[in-house]
């Protein structure tokens, strides 16, 4: 027999508990209209940038590579990646993601899909190196400029361009690795730069 102020027993209490979350849950849907349960249409695609708003970058200078940074990489399946365009720019932009007063080193890259099947951009991936230590470039914003999304049709090509905190003092030995799926190898590019 319980007495006032005791414990409920213990079966009880893990009950309510139960009970507690399965509610917690679900929900009290009571007398909801099934209607409202169903999802909307889904949102749109994201506009797409238009290439030369995409590799945009005000006020960038060109620099001069060696044929190492410019010697396209072919697979087998005849996807494409190329380092189509080098730059710098002194950024002179402030807000989130900017360096502001650094010299950024802009690289355009290209793939070009000779394959006969899509070609997934969702996880592209570039890496910076520099100096004679090969010290990781810290990757940055400028301007409008945009990364790889989305698919690339068969016999389509796509550009992108990535700012990086590369300065100059390292130009003599660059590389850039360029990732974007399990089944290729990273893409890379070796040499130097100069204005």
């Amino acid at each position: 027999m319980s007495h006032p102020g005791s414990r409920p027993p213990k079966h009880l209490a893990a009950t309510g508990a139960v009970l507690a979350l399965a509610l917690a849950l679900t929900g009290c849907s009571g007398g909801k209209d099934k209607a409202a349960d169903k999802p909307g249409p889904p949102p749109p695609p994201p506009s797409e940038q238009a290439p030369k708003d995409a590799t945009a970058a005000p006020g960038s200078l060109t620099l001069k590579s060696t044929t190492g940074l410019r010697k396209p990489v072919t697979y087998d399946d005849k996807v494409t990646v190329a380092v189509s365009d080098v730059r710098y720019v002194k950024n002179k932009a402030q807000g989130p993601g900017e360096m502001t007063g650094k010299q950024l080193t802009i690289f355009t890259l290209r793939f070009t899909n000779g394959s006969g099947k899509a070609l997934d951009l969702n996880k592209v991936k570039v890496l910076a190196k520099y100096g004679p230590r090969q010290e990781q470039a810290t990757p940055t914003s400028y301007a409008n400029l945009n990364d790889f999304y989305g698919t690339v049709a068969p016999g389509k090509n796509r550009t992108a361009s990535y700012a990086f905190d590369l300065p100059a003092t390292g130009y003599k030995s660059v590389a850039l690795g360029v990732s974007f799926d399990a089944t290729h190898k990273t893409a890379v590019f070796a040499g130097s730069l100069k204005h």
